[in-house]
């Protein structure tokens, strides 16, 4: 039964008999580098990239009868595309990062672009007569245009413009390779749960009894209700990370949740970080990590038979105490692997009293948070050891009004749990310490905070499903400038503003503004650069508005004014011949603040004015070159602060 609705919609949507079977898009030995749906970040990947032996201009062909319904030429994005409908499948087919088109519809685009004078700039569509093909006709040449290195973009899509999965349709690569389980995580899903003697989540290893089997050695402890995650790599032996089709969760040999990569909407794109845990698949050595648990606001198709919630459960509902479980996941290629383990309740009773004395050779320094407990965690080196396992601490809000809190003691270290209350946002105190400090709890609702004039984050309805405890404090006062002294110096014009939390992702775009300090000069040179941990700078991108930067995140960060007076490197790289230009000098350029702004290079050779295009992603700029032999270039780039670089030369 656990395929028969997939089943059912492949028939479906697939009406094609089995004498017209599809034909691959790429008439050579198919090898694919990424998969449908994998994680893009904080995005879905629509389909599905097809190799082209590192080279451009391979041809492309109809995978059935149909027509093209719309041509898109963009600078970025999927560059050269193409849209075929092929009602007999009832299904679209997108054709990505296109060279360039073939017949009468190459002839058409070429003659408006020429009309346009650009290179770039169409997305036109087309009734079903205007550009007709047939099954294996060659419609296009694979290309690198728009992003990334050489390789065809695969994309399906059903008449909604929602993308399906080509392996609903038969496009299965040979895969011999089996998926990885990497670590398994625990995450607490109510206040004050416990797990393996903490309020916070936990990540264990699993062992590996046999290459499609896997299994948690130790038996996590808890008490309340959690969640689960996995983390999983897939390959096809070159180092890409692939997605699964499928997984799902059994608790006691019931069936708690299960995913299947099969469709979504591009609306649903950004949901991705409700299935995919975005900080831990970032990590190395995780693989991608799999929420095993259905978020209330989580409307994906890949869970859809199964209600809000599905995968949360407590151990102790369970007979005896303990949640047998396992996790199966299978990739594109039919291979299966497996994890096992169990989970036992650990009820703690929480009866015994600490009293703040009892506390007092604990630094509180640090406190973390999950969806329904804020933790404030103490340590120290030596010290009476506290032989309760649990207990109850007070602690006294800003008003002085006092609560019992429960807290998990170790040797070395003492965590407290404090409900999502407004009442300790303004800080909280054990004895005569602060141990919390003053923060601003936001819920769906939405909230500003802005502690001064000068700075400001706006958090509107639901970016935050759940209330968190948030703050936007100036941490640097004197940051370091960006830069180094062979390159030049991009001079500071702002503290470094840190926003909290770090570690999570919120649901809808948090605005930031931040106002530069005793600058004078314009603000076009001004820009946001994020603060990693290690101190380096990269330039975030900004607006200006009223006399202040800003922009938008999903994430909490640390963040900085720098000034960028450094105009761009040219140099001269080679010379090349370019498929849409003909015979061009190659640049290379680079830029240490903005950013380059690829599209306001200009040139002259000769001194007459000449055809320039760029490649980001090669960070390259060609000029095109006119018969003969030393001539003189002349070239001209901006930056995104509106520096301007330049490099003349003469050209054998």
């Amino acid at each position: 039964m656990r395929y028969l609705f997939c089943m059912l919609f492949i028939l479906i949507v697939c009406t094609a008999s089995a004498a017209d079977k599809l034909v691959w898009p790429l008439k050579i030995e198919i090898s694919q580098s990424s998969s449908f749906a994998e994680f893009r970040g904080m995005r879905l990947h629509a389909g599905i990239d097809l190799r082209t032996q590192r080279r451009n201009g391979l041809p492309v062909v109809a995978i059935a009868d149909g027509f093209v319904s719309r041509v898109g030429v963009q600078y970025r994005g999927y560059g050269y595309a193409l849209y075929i409908d092929h009602p007999g499948l009832n299904a679209r087919v997108v054709y990505g990062h296109l060279q360039d088109f073939q017949g009468p519809l190459k002839e058409y685009i070429d003659a408006k672009l020429a009309k346009m004078g650009s290179r770039h700039g169409i997305n036109d569509f087309f009734t079903p007569d205007r550009f007709p093909v047939k099954k294996g006709q060659v419609v296009a040449l694979s290309g690198e245009s728009g992003s990334g290195p050489s390789h065809l973009h695969f994309e399906m899509r059903n008449f909604s413009d929602e993308p399906l999965a080509p392996a609903m349709f038969g496009y299965r690569p040979t895969d011999n390779i089996i998926p990885v389980f990497h670590h398994f995580y625990v995450e607490p899903m109510s206040y004050a749960c416990v797990i393996d003697g903490s309020f916070l989540p936990q990540r264990y290893n699993l062992s590996k009894k046999t290459a499609v089997l896997y299994q948690l050695n130790p038996v996590p402890a808890v008490f309340g209700k959690i969640g689960l995650q996995a983390g999983i790599s897939d390959t096809n032996g070159d180092g890409n990370r692939y997605g699964v089709e499928n997984i799902n969760l059994e608790v006691n040999d019931t069936m708690l949740l299960e995913r299947v990569f099969h469709r979504y909407t591009y609306e649903q794109s950004r949901q991705a970080t409700w299935v995919y845990d975005y900080f831990k698949s970032n990590q190395k050595g995780t693989g991608y990590v799999y929420t095993l648990f259905k978020w209330p606001f989580d409307t994906l198709y890949f869970s859809s038979g199964h209600p809000v919630w599905s995968g949360i459960f407590d151990a102790g509902s369970f007979a005896g105490n303990c949640a047998e479980f396992s996790i199966n996941a299978e990739d594109f290629g039919g291979n299966r692997i497996s994890a096992v383990g169990s989970i036992v309740n650990h009820p703690l009773d929480f009866a015994s009293e600490i009293e703040a004395s009892e506390l007092s050779s604990f630094s509180f320094d640090r406190f973390e948070q999950t969806d329904y407990t804020l933790v404030v965690i103490g340590s120290r080196g030596k010290g009476p050891k506290i032989t309760k396992e649990a207990g109850m601490v007070t602690c006294r809000d800003s008003r002085g009004e006092a609560a019992k809190l429960k807290a998990l003691f170790g040797g070395t270290r003492v965590e407290i749990a404090f409900p999502k209350e407004k009442r300790w946002q303004h800080g909280a105190w054990l004895g005569e310490r602060q141990i919390l400090p003053e923060t601003m709890l936001v819920g769906p609702e939405g909230a500003t905070l802005s502690p001064l004039p000068d700075a400001s984050v706006v958090f509107a309805r639901n970016s935050l499903h759940f209330p968190t405890f948030c703050s936007f404090l100036r941490t640097i006062e004197k940051p370091a400038p960006g830069g180094n002294a062979k390159r030049g110096i991009l001079k500071p014009y702002s503290a470094v503003w840190t926003l909290m939390p770090s570690e999570k992702v919120f649901d809808a775009e948090a605005k930031i503004s931040i106002r530069p300090e005793n600058y004078s000069g314009s603000l076009q040179k001004l820009g946001i650069y994020n603060v990693s941990d290690s101190g380096k700078y990269s330039h975030n991108g900004e607006k200006v508005e009223q006399g202040a930067l800003t922009f938008t995140t999903r994430l909490g960060g640390s963040f900085v004014i720098l000034e960028d007076l450094i105009a761009p490197v040219i140099s001269y790289s080679r010379k090349d011949k370019n498929y849409h230009l003909g015979p061009v000098y190659v640049f290379r350029v680079s830029d240490l603040g903005e950013g380059v702004d690829y599209l306001s290079a200009s040139a002259t050779v000769a001194g007459r004015k000449t055809e320039v295009y760029s490649d980001p992603d090669k960070a390259e700029i060609y000029v095109v070159r006119p018969a003969g032999s030393n001539h003189k270039v002349s070239l001209e780039v901006r930056d995104n602060a509106g520096n301007n670089g330049s490099i003349s030369r003469i050209i054998k």
